[in-house]
Order: C-alpha cells, then structure tokens, then sequence
C-alpha cells in the first residue's frame, strides 16, 4: 500500500473514533477542552520538531511572510473547527458531526469555484445543488438548521484549502496553528480555574490523564493527514473521507442520538450528492487517463 493511503486511511480511522474520547470529558466546558487541546498539541509537536531537527524550518517560517496568510487562515478556521466539534460532541449532537464530513467534499468543490476558480463538472454542480437543498428542505419544512454540521463542515473545508498552500513540515505546520492560541488557551484556563468553572473538583484520579491526551489524539491524526493529503490521488482521498463520517454515525446512534426527519432529510441529499460527486471524480480521472494515453500514443 501506498505510504501516502496508509496515512490517509489511519487519520480516518482515529477521527472516526475521537467522539468516544471526548465524551469522556463531557462533564468539562468545551471551550476549557479546546484550550487545553490546543496547549497539549503545540507541546507535543514541538519536541516532534526537537526529534526531527526541524528547528531550521520553523525559524525560516518566521520571516516567510508569503506563508504566513495562509497559516493564519489555518490557525482560525481549525480553532473553530475544533471548538465546534468538542461542543457538538459532549452536547449530543454527535450524528451533525457525521453530518459535517459527509458534506465536507461537496464545500471543498465549492470553495474550489470560489476562491480558485475551478471550473465545475456538470455532476459536481448537481451534488452541490442536491447538498443545499437537503439544508434547506430541512430548515423551510422543520424550521431546524443544521447550524453545528455547516460550521465543522465549513471551517474543515477552508482549512483543506489553506494547507494546500502550506509548504511546511505536517510537525511544524500543526505546531504553528496550535501555538498561535496558547496564549489565548493559558489565560481562559487561569480564569476558569479562578472562577471555579475549570475542570478542578470535577476531574478526579486517572481522568486528569485525558487533558495531556487531548494533544495526542489531536496532533498525531492532523500530521497523518497532512502528511498523506499531499501524496494520495484525489479518487482515493474522495473515498477515505467517509470513513470517519460513517464511524461517527454508528456512534451518534449506538449513544441513543436520534436521527430525526430533518436529519434523515439533509443525510439523504447529501449521500446522494455524495454518489454524483465520486461518479464524476471517476469520470474526470479516467478522461485524464484516456487523454494521456492518447498524447504517448501520439508522440
């Protein structure tokens, strides 16, 4: 197997299972979980760094200035996203989360018109219109609004497009988005802790170990899918991506979460925009192939 898929399928693999993890910390504020994530994953890529000797690449990262845009779009949209999540999680609303990276590829070819002026098949703007309007449907004939599943999904697809843009090592490039927010993380814990709020009386023996953990079992799967997004063919990583998805689902409903009729709704428009959307990533994959047979032959 290719080294690249490897990494691919394994970050998948961990996200798929994080819910399971978070919800052993539920009895927390998720904003208390964020700051500490966000304070265990800098310090655990940076001795990935010390380990790597990487040192030279952060300190010319530091007066790369044509880097630093796209690092500070990653920095904010992945703090948003990570906040959402860990809220989603220990609030309930695990099956929105599944939901979230269901729709994720369908917004990444969206962004992809907008921001890089891709030019849309006919099947990909089929699966965006099929995507929204199961949002829609469900807000117009429910009045309910997926508002968690589109902010996962939206600040997850706009990081994809900063990290494309990142040229950095998967240890140096997590550690910049996360160090960026300890200050920010230290400064809310202090307060949380002063004001009685923080995880202090709540937290009692072994359960202390889940706070360090945070950082593991965010820094480890983010490096695997930097480091594997840049290697792996496009049909693949389609493919890989609702790995995690479909393991939260399992989750969300094994937990006792109900998938309601806008639920079912949304789910049911985006699976099917799903279908249109990897039958078109076939199609241009193979129009590609055929084109450069056709350009060997020729020669």
């Amino acid at each position: 197997m290719n080294i690249y898929i490897f990494y691919t399928l394994l970050s998948q693999f961990i996200w798929g299972l994080l819910p399971l993890f978070w919800l052993l910390l539920h009895q927390i504020s998720p904003l208390y979980t964020l700051a500490t994530r966000i304070i265990w994953s800098a310090a655990l890529c940076f001795v990935l760094i010390l380990q790597k000797n990487l040192l030279p690449e952060l300190k010319h990262t530091l007066v790369d200035k044509a880097q630093w845009p796209y690092i500070m779009g990653a920095c904010i949209s992945i703090t948003l996203n990570w906040g959402t999540f860990i809220y989603a999680i220990t609030q309930g609303f695990i099956l929105q989360t599944s939901l979230a990276y269901f729709m994720n590829p369908i917004v990444v070819i969206l962004f992809g018109a907008f921001l890089f002026h891709e030019k849309l098949e006919w099947l990909q703007r089929i699966s965006i219109i099929l995507a929204a309007t199961g949002v829609l449907a469900a807000f117009f004939l429910y009045g309910q609004f997926p508002y968690l599943a589109l902010t996962i999904c939206f600040s997850w697809s706009f990081y994809s497009m900063m990290k494309k843009k990142i040229r950095l090592e998967s240890q140096v490039s997590v550690f910049i988005e996360s160090v960026s927010m300890v200050p920010f993380s230290i400064l809310f814990i202090i307060y949380s802790e002063y004001t009685t709020i923080g995880a202090y009386g709540i937290l009692h023996g072994w359960e202390w170990l889940l706070l360090p953990m945070t950082g593991i079992v965010t820094a480890v799967p983010m490096m695997l899918f930097t480091a594997g997004v840049k290697g792996t063919p496009f049909t693949v990583s389609g493919i890989c991506m609702y790995f995690s998805p479909s393991m939260a689902l399992i989750i969300g409903l094994c937990t006792g979460e109900t998938l309601t009729t806008p639920l079912l709704i949304t789910f049911i428009c985006t699976w099917i925009a799903i279908a249109l959307y990897l039958l078109g990533l076939f199609h241009t994959m193979h129009r590609m192939r055929n084109n450069a047979i056709k350009r060997v032959t020729k020669m």
